[in-house]
């Protein structure tokens, strides 16, 4: 009897372990569910500046987060220049599998003006720096530590990958990098 309750534990526990990856790593972050991707692939959408939010189109929510080299990030310094915001956690599989992409990105586009940020959801100044290790993070990294900043931006999975433009209006809103993200950002960039 005990053999067969422990073989049954075992089994729930590895069906909720494929549900999570499945899923992606995301966690209960929101209680507000958003689409799994929202994009667009022109810059001529209309941004509607009244509108506060995570929808293409919408200006996205501000925030003031501390980064992991002690400086402060304002979201105002973001203004004027394409940006790409990233969140993840440390213990999230596909945020390492999806860095080495974003390390990519960086080395491509941050000379050209577009500001790549990831953005650390809820984790200790240890578990950030262990994360941005492992994950062999080159870009610059803020700490969202009590996940205010991922509530307002409606995140519900990691990683999630922001596109904003340079009046902060957001272009692109998924769990993933877009693979045309280079003709994105080109055209953000107005090349």
């Amino acid at each position: 009897m005990k053999k067969l309750f422990e073989t049954k534990n075992l089994g729930l526990i590895l069906l909720f372990g494929a549900a999570v990856f499945l899923t992606g790593c995301g966690a209960a972050i929101s209680e507000t569910k958003t689409p799994a991707a929202t994009e667009t692939k022109t810059a001529s959408i209309e941004t509607k500046s009244a509108e506060r939010g995570t929808s293409v189109g919408q200006i996205a929510p501000d925030f003031a987060l501390d980064k992991v080299d002690g400086t402060r990030l304002d979201s105002k310094e973001l203004a004027g220049s394409p940006s790409v915001l990233v969140f993840w956690t440390a213990w999230c599989p596909v945020c390492k599998e999806e860095a080495p992409e974003i390390n990519k990105l960086a080395a491509a586009f941050e000379p050209k003006g577009v500001k790549v940020v990831g953005i650390n959801i809820g984790e200790s100044d240890a578990r950030v720096a262990d994360g941005i290790k492992d994950f062999g993070i080159k870009y610059a990294v803020a700490k969202d530590k009590d996940s205010t900043v991922a509530k307002s931006y409606r995140v519900v999975g990691t990683p999630t990958v922001v596109f904003l433009d340079g009046k902060g209006a957001v272009r692109y809103f998924g769990n993933e990098l877009p693979k045309d993200y280079a003709e994105r950002l080109n055209s953000m960039l107005g090349s």
